[in-house]
């Protein structure tokens, strides 16, 4: 394969190669959001249960704590579903991360294959200038026997 036409599609792998690190981020960016909501949750759940507790201790009519309870399940559903997102914005970001990873993998392939192509085109080079510098060499001796 020509060199021109190698070093033109390591430029096309890097630019699908920034696109997949930019989702990349915007995935981690996602799980690292949906983690902190579910943390947040997590922690007004704690927080009620102690109001709840406390307010308990206290007395309370069972109709109130019913409705304390009532709402503790739905944060408990709420808990469940945030930790749904989680997950998948976890496999998401993961998902992303392997494409990018398999992307470098490729584009490196390619570079290590302009290099080996570089490394021919020098060495041929090389080869035609010493092969110059003998004829030269043959030349200038043919001059000072004759």
């Amino acid at each position: 394969m020509a060199l021109a036409q190698l070093q033109l599609l390591v430029k096309v792998q890097q630019e699908k190669e920034d696109k997949l690190q930019a989702q990349y981020r915007a995935a981690l960016q996602n799980y690292q959001s949906m983690q902190q909501k579910y943390q947040g949750l997590a922690d007004y759940r704690i927080e009620y249960v102690q109001q709840t507790q406390s307010r308990g201790q206290e007395g309370m009519a069972s109709r109130q704590f019913n409705q304390y309870l009532n709402f503790i399940g739905k944060l408990d559903a709420a808990l469940t579903a945030q930790q749904q997102y989680v997950q998948q914005a976890k496999a998401n970001a993961d998902q992303r991360l392997q494409q990018l990873l398999a992307m470098q993998k490729k584009r490196k392939a390619m570079e290590i294959l302009i290099e080996r192509e570089l490394a021919e085109i020098q060495r041929k080079a090389d080869r035609q200038e010493q092969k110059m510098l003998d004829e030269i060499a043959t030349q200038q001796f043919f001059r000072r026997v004759s």
